[in-house]
């Protein structure tokens, strides 16, 4: 019986250090080119001093009375010449105020009406076909979530992005209103790493930066080439095709657009099994390809090929510091029982955790988290078990998930599209 349980105990412990190691020495590479990109300044974009780039900004927008005047008044303090900027709204089978409001603004609404057929995928191509029927001239177009405010630099800074070369650029995604919650707070320390430092190291070592949905800008020949999909997650669809044909995203780390984050956990339960239950279907759909642009090379560089694969295989970062805290008790419990490969365990374990702290607290330095953010660390271990039950209960029912409109947090009986 002894036997039997120290061969459980050994298989637990190296396990756990097989499913958080390799992750935590992805999540080190990343957080030390990050550092060194901002060493080198990379963090900040020189600005031509006369900004040329023809932009449309288009909004999805369904049902959102509440926030769109927000974004649109955030949309014209933007620092860049009027008469080279149009924003379009498309009113995605609205029931409220939202087309009327786009109006008061001043701003271009679309609305339009196809119950069968909605979500942000199937707006955006439904508006950009518009735009493209009546020649609207432009040179790049950035979306915009309707629920986002967006800094006034956002367009300067993509004017020099484009001009430098970049085809496709994301700008820093974060959360607005941080401290609303334990959970918003949480939101905003996954997005810093999320959306910040993976994309700069990502970038630094010449691999694409990735798409999140929000605040994307592209060249027009980009997007007249293809359109967003109704996909769970449309935008790492759109980046991994673009990838596989040569296309790298470029990160703007000093353009900022800022969403409202659901305040309760159970409030952004249908969007994380969205985004989970998407990532595993565009891992099944283009690891092999990458994986052999990978091996073989390919027009984007080896490296861009080599991190997307590895971005693709990398579980949730709950999941990572789960199993590295399985790891860690199980090296404990062998060391204190004077085995001699307990040991060896606790101390792998140990440094996977502190290389995992370490990618933590660079992503919160890094974006100047205000300290709820750091508070809300506090709460990880409950937070890391709710994530953890969501996404074992969404493999264990491997169901259909439909794209669905996260609840805003006024929302009192809404139903999610």
């Amino acid at each position: 019986m002894s036997a039997g349980r120290t061969m459980i105990g050994r298989a637990l412990g190296w396990g756990s250090l097989a499913a958080g190691v390799p992750w935590a020495a992805y999540h080190g590479a990343l957080t030390a080119s990050a550092w060194v990109a901002v060493a080198q300044g990379r963090h900040r974009t020189a600005l031509p001093a006369v900004p040329t780039t023809r932009f449309v900004v288009l909004v999805p927008a369904h049902d959102e009375e509440r926030l769109i005047a927000e974004t649109l008044d955030s949309m014209a303090a933007l620092d860049y010449p009027a008469d080279l900027v149009t924003v379009h709204v498309v009113a995605d089978n609205c029931h409220d105020r939202t087309a009327d409001i786009v109006r008061a603004h001043g701003c271009r609404v679309h609305e339009r009406h196809d119950p069968e057929h909605g979500g942000k995928g199937p707006a955006l191509h439904w508006l950009l076909q518009r735009l493209w029927a009546a020649d609207d001239p432009h040179d790049a177009v950035v979306i915009v979530d309707a629920d986002t405010t967006v800094s006034p630099n956002l367009l300067r800074v993509a004017d020099a992005k484009l001009r430098a070369g970049a085809q496709v650029v994301q700008a820093h995604y974060a959360v607005r209103d941080a401290g609303t919650s334990t959970a918003t707070a949480f939101r905003a320390g996954a997005l810093a790493v999320r959306h910040y430092l993976r994309p700069l190291g990502r970038n630094r070592l010449g691999a694409s930066a990735g798409l999140y949905g929000n605040g994307m800008v592209f060249a027009h020949q980009v997007l007249r080439a293809r359109t967003f999909s109704d996909h769970l997650v449309e935008d790492i669809e759109f980046q991994l095709e673009l990838l596989l044909q040569g296309t790298r995203v470029e990160f703007a780390p000093d353009a900022t657009v800022e969403a409202e984050m659901p305040d309760t956990l159970e409030g952004s339960r249908t969007q994380h099994e969205r985004w989970e239950r998407g990532r595993l279907e565009m891992a099944r759909r283009f690891l092999g390809p990458l994986a052999t642009r990978s091996a073989r090379g390919g027009p984007a560089g080896r490296v861009a090929y080599v991190d997307a694969v590895c971005d693709q295989v990398v579980p949730p970062f709950s999941l990572v510091v789960a199993a590295t805290g399985a790891s860690v008790i199980a090296g404990a419990a062998g060391a204190a029982l004077g085995r001699r490969r307990g040991g060896a365990i606790l101390a792998i374990a140990l440094g996977a955790l502190a290389v995992q702290v370490a990618y933590v607290l660079s992503g919160l330095k890094m974006v100047r988290a205000p300290r709820a953010v750091y508070r809300a660390l506090l709460a990880a271990p409950r937070l890391v078990l709710w994530k953890l039950r969501l996404w074992l209960r969404m493999l264990a029912r491997p169901t259909d998930v439909s794209w669905v409109r996260t609840a805003r947090n006024a929302d009192a009986g809404d139903t999610d599209r």
